[in-house]
């Protein structure tokens, strides 16, 4: 008898495809199959996404990747929060959706609106923890604005919920995550250098305060500076957030950072629940 019978699981992906180019710029869609189908992936939270809905030919072809990507993976049941038109926040399932809401912070008017994706899926594990599932990005500039953005969804985040599950690139820093030289040498100077804005941490500091545990550092406990990469800069701005208590014998089973192998300029977090017998 196969171990996914006699223990059932979830498994989900958080990754940024940036725009559905590679490093080189070019189309990344068959790259992140062949990235992503070994991994029998049951939910896939996507960042950077272009979608549409017209018709075939009419728009550019990287806007029809997120229906290629669907079918390829096997992941039929497609949830998309747009943002700015036809770009946005996705989410691909193997199982049907149940609810999904589209939510929206737009704190400036100097700065895109930001969006946030909120699912619940018809699965064991959804029914048995009461969960929703949320995917976000937020603004890759300034850390008051991500702030300002999270603390906007948060009014939205539906507390009456036992289990929250929030996931996506957050654009902000775990200062933990790092020693003082890679600190210094590859966040600090390299801001500075390029008149960027000084790290902050103002965002994932809040997340603790709000009840989320991060789940790959309790995961990952011991890891620092190279092992927590999620960007090309080096540094970790991907994560995957649990308020509220596993019921019914479910358990992180596993949470870890995979390189995406330069199909995109992100690496993915691999979360995966399984249910004791």
């Amino acid at each position: 008898m196969s171990l996914d019978k006699v223990m059932p699981q979830l498994r989900i992906v958080t990754l940024n495809v940036h725009f559905f180019t590679d490093i080189n710029e070019q189309s990344n869609v068959h790259q992140l199959v062949r990235l992503l189908k070994p991994m029998s992936i049951d939910i896939l939270a996507l960042q950077e996404v272009l979608h549409t809905n017209r018709d075939a030919h009419v728009a550019p072809e990287r806007h029809y990747h997120l229906k290629l990507l669907s079918d390829l993976l096997e992941l039929p049941y497609i949830a998309f929060c747009e943002t700015v038109f036809e770009f946005g926040n996705a989410l691909l399932s193997k199982f049907p959706l149940k609810n999904s809401m589209n939510y929206y912070a737009d704190v400036d008017k100097n700065l895109y609106k930001r969006g946030m994706l909120a699912v619940q899926i018809e699965h064991e594990f959804f029914r048995e923890n009461n969960a929703t599932f949320y995917v976000t990005h937020l603004d890759q500039i300034y850390e008051q604005a991500r702030l300002q953005q999270i603390q906007l969804f948060e009014k939205f985040i539906d507390q009456n919920d036992s289990l929250q599950l929030v996931m996506g690139d957050m654009n902000s820093l775990t200062f933990s995550d790092y020693s003082n030289d890679y600190f210094h040498s590859y966040i600090d100077d390299i801001r500075q250098k390029n008149n960027w804005e000084r790290p902050y941490e103002l965002v994932t500091q809040q997340m603790k305060v709000n009840g989320y545990t991060d789940c790959w550092r309790e995961m990952n406990s011991e890891a620092i500076d190279d092992q927590v990469v999620t960007c090309i800069y080096r540094t970790r701005i991907d994560y995957i957030w649990k308020r509220g208590e596993l019921k019914n014998q479910w358990k992180i089973n596993e949470c870890r950072i995979f390189s995406s192998a330069n199909a995109t300029d992100h690496n993915g977090v691999l979360i995966c629940f399984i249910k004791d017998r």
